[in-house]
């Protein structure tokens, strides 16, 4: 308050002057001094102020990652509409959008706010103003929300499209998703989305790793992009790729910049250049319907207050034959077998997950993942081992619907392992994203120019 008081007395210094002057005639000296000191003051506080507040300015509460801060927040899905597999990544100012989806079980009718904010190629916050990323407002409400109805607890649907009327990019790039409370600030979640400009073509080439100890385990990515129709002058120096597996951030490749380039051809080609483990198809569970056991299920208990959905007992797969079979790579879908409405009348159940394991290692902690879990090791998803059972045990609350998933371990280093129980097989099939970043010297963010998808077939 003093500051402000001062900073208001302050813009009257002509009357100041005035005053001095009548008072002090012949003091022309005090004038100045008076004078000097009071515009000294004038420009020193709002400065001084400023940088108070940047001094005191707490950190952002929130990971430029896919996460969920609330648990009540379940079921989070952001793709493209009408296509519940797919990853979000769009091309810029076409007539596609993305859909986020998620529900509240506490229900209610709580609201939310959100907002796009730019990165840069390493998900670091750019310094670019909103004005120049996004036509339209940040920070609107999230206005579509629907209450679910004849199910055993009550929750709220929530839904946002990207781009919509308020709010669309106007600038190729990473983005993320905001979503907060209205009321407190507080962060709700955040999801990671790419527009890209299609600007250069990318020619992928998926094989068997040709390192023969990685022959029947790996796979190599090799690609040339096309760059007739967009000049690039120094691709060694602005050209980085990043390659996604199954729309994993958690082990992209990252920053890898070309081999060489000839002509409008630029190359990635390299042994061991962009190499993934292939892992396993993935585990599932078909828990689209409680009035029979789908797929990998065992048994279905219904309970007055709850539903128990028991899967069947898992065994580790890293010693085992591959099996060929079409999964959705870690995805999962929200449907409902027994009811027209996959969304609003779609029950949450206790998903019972055990793992037989003889032998275990009991410094390293067990997982269950999935793209219903972010691909991350939460508390909510580990599981305990039982002596009685030589098994581990655990449930997970899931809305229905058909879920893909995989075993890991974390050490007490954090490294996690999906090679202990789901091993490597090259004839796994995945689907790789290839992203093209360009950053010429001198500019201000990293303009995502090319984009692709490639499924591995053996």
């Amino acid at each position: 308050m003093l500051g402000l008081f001062l900073c208001i007395q302050l813009n009257v210094y002509p009357l100041l002057i005035f005053k001095l002057f009548i008072n002090h005639p012949l003091d022309l000296h005090n004038i100045v001094v008076n004078v000097h000191f009071r515009l000294m003051i004038k420009w020193l506080i709002p400065l001084f102020m400023f940088l108070s507040q940047l001094m005191l300015a707490q950190p952002e509460d929130f990971r430029y990652d896919n996460f969920v801060y609330m648990p009540h927040i379940k079921s989070v899905q952001l793709h493209h509409l009408g296509l519940p597999t797919s990853d979000p990544v769009i091309d810029l100012n076409s007539a596609g959008q993305l859909i986020l989806t998620f529900d509240d079980i506490l229900g209610g009718d709580i609201t939310y706010n959100y907002k796009l904010i730019h990165c840069d190629k390493d998900w670091n916050r750019t310094d670019m103003d909103e004005l120049e990323y996004v036509d339209g407002f940040n920070d609107e409400d999230i206005d579509t929300w629907s209450y679910s109805n004849t199910t055993v607890s009550d929750y709220t649907r929530y839904e946002l499209f990207i781009p919509n009327d308020n709010i669309d990019p106007i600038i190729s790039g990473n983005y993320i998703l905001l979503v907060y409370e209205d009321d407190t600030d507080l962060p709700v979640l955040t999801r990671r989305l790419v527009f890209v400009e299609n600007l250069v073509t990318v020619n992928p080439l998926i094989r068997r790793s040709i390192s023969a100890l990685q022959l029947k385990t790996h796979h190599q990515l090799e690609f040339t992009i096309n760059n007739e129709n967009f000049s690039i002058q120094n691709p060694q120096r602005d050209v980085y790729v990043t390659i996604l597996q199954n729309g994993r951030w958690d082990n992209a490749i990252t920053n890898r910049q070309p081999v060489f380039s000839r002509g409008n051809n630029i190359s990635f080609n390299a042994a061991d250049y962009f190499i993934f483990p292939a892992s396993r198809e993935f585990r599932f569970a078909d828990a689209r319907s409680l009035q029979y056991p789908g797929a990998g299920v065992h048994s279905v208990d219904r309970h007055p207050d709850r539903v128990d959905l028991l899967l069947q007992l898992d065994r580790s797969r890293n010693e085992r034959s591959t099996f060929d079979y079409r999964d959705i790579n870690g995805k999962f879908i929200i449907e409902n077998a027994d009811d027209s409405n996959d969304f609003l009348t779609s029950e949450y159940v206790d998903v019972h997950f055990t793992l037989r394991d003889l032998n275990p290692d009991l410094n390293k902690d067990v997982y269950v993942v999935g793209g219903f879990s972010d691909w991350k090791c939460l508390s909510e998803n580990k599981l305990e081992y039982s002596g009685n059972h030589q098994s581990y045990i655990g449930n997970i609350h899931l809305k229905q619907g058909f879920y893909d998933y995989q075993y890991v371990t974390r050490d007490q280093d954090g490294k996690v392992d999906f090679e202990v129980y789901e091993g490597n097989s090259y004839e796994t099939i995945n689907d790789y994203i290839f992203l093209v970043y360009y950053r010429p010297f001198g500019a201000r963010y990293d303009q995502v120019i090319g984009a692709t998808v490639e499924t591995s077939a053996f």
